[in-house]
């Protein structure tokens, strides 16, 4: 079973993935919505709106990630959207829950129509199979009065990975084939391995941007969830040749941190300021530090990291840089 930290961190994966690619998550879940879309602007995510304590109180064991967004139009204004991502949905015939997918979907439904009353449009997305007796929408009868509520589910081991492969300007197609094909490997870290370096080839391949390849080689490190070290070091040998130039993101994976890290340490060296160097005079070694900590910082590396590189603390550092400042 998986650590709660790395359950965590597969949901921001996924949340990370589907705020970046969000036209490219709907272009293979949702057709008849995309091409509804105008794609020359920019969505507008309202995810603070969804965050109501007590609502995912009866769910902390359930894995799940929530969007909501404002989507432009091509016929001029914009449609709202709630999309729901079940991470690791959980059998109903082995796990007892106060509130069931199909209730919890009903009640995001009822929370934005009680805070924007607008229309909107509903999706779920499943990245495990159907339990058996699921309900896929939610239905209420009580002395005549129905509610009802239904929505587009889609389950992506029911999509066809070789149509999703065929999507190579996709980028989120080849995340949904790495999420389809771990789910198949299950506990055999050796076809994980394999899965991971396949992929990682495919995407190389695909000549995909640094920051969509930052955000891919993430997404299928954690997906793999490897810990088998002789593993783990060759996938890291694989992510350092796809990786270019360090620069200042979110990194939300182990083995992606280590390759960063290293690189900042080798591009510390290649400017004479490894930690342990000792030439010239302490004078000139420190102001040759500060320089090279400007230089460091104005490429957006944090100044606990650039601290550590030229081995000043942080402190220190700060002080530095005023004085050097003033």
């Amino acid at each position: 079973m998986r650590s709660i930290r790395t359950a965590v961190q597969t949901d921001l994966l996924w949340k990370a993935l589907l705020e970046s690619f969000i036209y490219f998550t709907l272009e293979i879940f949702y057709p008849e919505l995309y091409v509804a879309l105008d794609l020359s602007q920019s969505p507008k995510f309202l995810n603070k709106e969804l965050r109501v304590p007590g609502l995912h109180k009866a769910n902390k064991k359930r894995r799940f990630v929530d969007l909501l967004a404002d989507l432009p139009l091509k016929i001029g204004n914009f449609v709202r959207i709630l999309l729901h991502v079940e991470v690791e949905a959980q059998r109903a015939a082995r796990v007892k829950t106060k509130e069931p997918f199909h209730v919890r979907m009903r009640n995001y439904a009822c929370l934005i129509v009680l805070t924007h009353d607008c229309p909107f449009a509903s999706l779920a997305i499943r990245i495990t199979p159907k339990g058996r007796g699921e309900k896929l929408s939610y239905a209420m009868d009580c002395f005549g009065t129905r509610h009802i509520f239904e929505y587009p589910t889609v389950f992506i081991d029911q999509l066809e990975e070789d149509s999703l492969l065929a999507l190579k300007e996709n980028p989120v197609a080849l995340a949904v084939v790495c999420a389809k094909r771990m789910l198949e490997a299950k506990k055999d870290e050796g076809k994980r391995f394999r899965y991971a370096k396949d992929l990682l080839t495919t995407m190389k391949a695909r000549g995909y941007s640094k920051d969509t390849c930052l955000k891919l080689v993430q997404f299928i490190e954690g997906m793999s969830a490897l810990s088998t070290s002789s593993m783990t070091r060759e996938l890291e040998k694989e992510i350092d040749t796809i990786l270019g130039e360090v620069e200042p993101v979110e990194v939300l994976t182990p083995i992606v941190k280590r390759v960063i890290r290293k690189r900042a340490y080798r591009w510390a060296r290649e400017e004479g300021i490894a930690e342990g160097e000792t030439r010239g005079k302490a004078e000139g070694i420190l102001q040759e530090k500060v320089e090279t900590a400007w230089r460091m910082l104005g490429r957006g590396m944090e100044i606990g990291l650039v601290a550590e590189l030229i081995g000043l603390s942080e402190e220190d550092l700060k002080e530095a840089l005023k004085t050097d400042a003033t």
